[in-house]
């Protein structure tokens, strides 16, 4: 009796001989594609409008050009804080704009100038625009809110909390820290993702803030304040494309004293904690950022599509992410996420973010957020939620994690 098996084709096509090519080919290469980088930057600030230039007190170096943002942002109160005697924090002291020779002359707006000799990422510009370590080239899609959890070699990790309800914003408080970050390829942050799209294809459209570490975009390992957005599910990076800060065109840039990529204070572990007021606002046909009581800009909604971030989002998510670099590093990475602690140490040790709240109708109507809680790698990083709203933080978690193991 025959059965069935499998065959080797014996017609075996012939074919060249392989040369590997050598280091000195591939270090060339590498270097090509650093200049390819650096030089993407250097005819950006060329082509800058700059009025007058200034560095802070930490040592960002600021181009001030003319403001750029058209219309007024929304007319809201000042933000509420909410205090709790048990749990007191302080809010962000940004440096810029606290003294005049920081501050350019009126009429201007701070641009963040990249300190080029410090970053000497690997890969290609593509790479580098991306949110990660390589361009997006197949689904599913980077967006947390959508995705499914992935496997401990994802490049990806995360402990978050989404929620699908149509939304027009949202607003909450990010607890800051310094977090450990094994390699500079390699990136830990806390944001919000404002998201609509379908996740297949190149529909899937994000607005995206927070705090991040990551020495590759911003040339030392300090916490700034980053911004992101995608028109193709991260497909795509480039000038009104997507991609980080000012890296990019499509920002419009309002406030003198808050930009994208500022520093942000580092809260200390069991000592002072310090968190960041955002809020997101679609208003008058942008994506508005609030950082404390400063409009900052915005995202025009021209920049979106229909069915994507023109008229509304349809999911809510905050929460924590890290890059972990498996192709180069296959070890578990030691990159933390938050303060490096589990949310079982609580207060001033874990990292949280509270009072979360999105709108619900273009009047501007607020609602706690309810969340669900994903955890992609729960051995290295968790999160804890509590969103029955008895407590003067409302709709809060502690996030974060030390990383090390799978």
């Amino acid at each position: 009796m025959e059965s069935g098996r499998i065959e080797r084709n014996p017609d075996m096509p012939e074919t060249p001989p392989l040369h590997p090519r050598s280091g000195r080919e591939l270090e060339h290469d590498a270097a090509e594609r650093l200049d390819e980088i650096r030089q993407y930057f250097k005819d950006q600030y060329a082509e800058r409008n700059v009025v007058a230039r200034t560095t802070t007190e930490s040592g960002d170096a600021l181009d001030w050009v003319p403001v750029e943002s058209q219309g007024e942002p929304p007319y809201i109160e000042a933000a509420d804080r909410p205090y709790d005697p048990d749990r007191p924090s302080s809010p962000q002291p940004f440096e810029a704009g606290q003294s005049r020779e920081e501050t350019g002359p009126p009429g201007t707006v701070p641009m963040l100038r990249k300190p080029l000799d410090r970053i000497t990422p690997v890969g290609t510009l593509q790479d580098y625009l991306s949110k990660g370590i390589y361009a997006k080239r197949s689904t599913p899609p980077d967006d947390p809110g959508l995705a499914l959890p992935r496997a401990a070699t994802a490049v990806h990790k995360y402990a978050h909390a989404a929620q699908g309800v149509t939304n027009y914003g949202t607003e909450g408080f990010i607890n800051t820290w310094r977090p450990y970050v094994q390699w500079s390829n390699e990136f830990s942050l806390g944001q919000l993702w404002e998201v609509r799209g379908s996740g297949a294809g190149t529909d899937l459209q994000t607005v995206e803030v927070g705090v991040q570490t990551y020495y590759d975009l911003y040339g030392d390992w300090y916490p700034h304040l980053f911004i992101f957005y995608t028109t193709n599910n991260y497909t795509q990076m480039g000038n009104y494309l997507g991609g980080y800060n000012r890296d990019v065109k499509g920002w419009e840039q309002l406030s003198s004293t808050v930009y994208p990529g500022i520093r942000v204070a580092e809260s200390v572990y069991a000592g002072d904690q310090y968190d960041l007021a955002i809020k997101v606002m679609l208003y008058l046909n942008k994506w508005w950022i609030r950082i404390g009581n400063e409009w900052m800009g915005g995202y025009p909604t021209s920049l979106f599509n229909a069915t994507g971030l023109r008229d509304q989002a349809a999911s809510i998510d905050w929460g924590g992410e890290i890059v972990d670099d498996v192709a180069n590093h296959p070890e578990a990475t030691y990159t933390w996420m938050g303060s490096g602690r589990f949310p079982s140490e609580g207060w001033s040790r874990a990292a949280y973010m509270r009072n979360l709240t999105y709108q619900s109708d273009a009047a501007g109507t607020m609602k706690p957020v309810v969340g669900y809680p994903y955890v992609t790698n729960p051995n290295a990083y968790q999160i804890s939620t509590d969103f029955t709203g008895t407590s003067t933080w409302g709709s809060h978690f502690y996030w974060g994690g030390p990383g090390g193991v799978e």
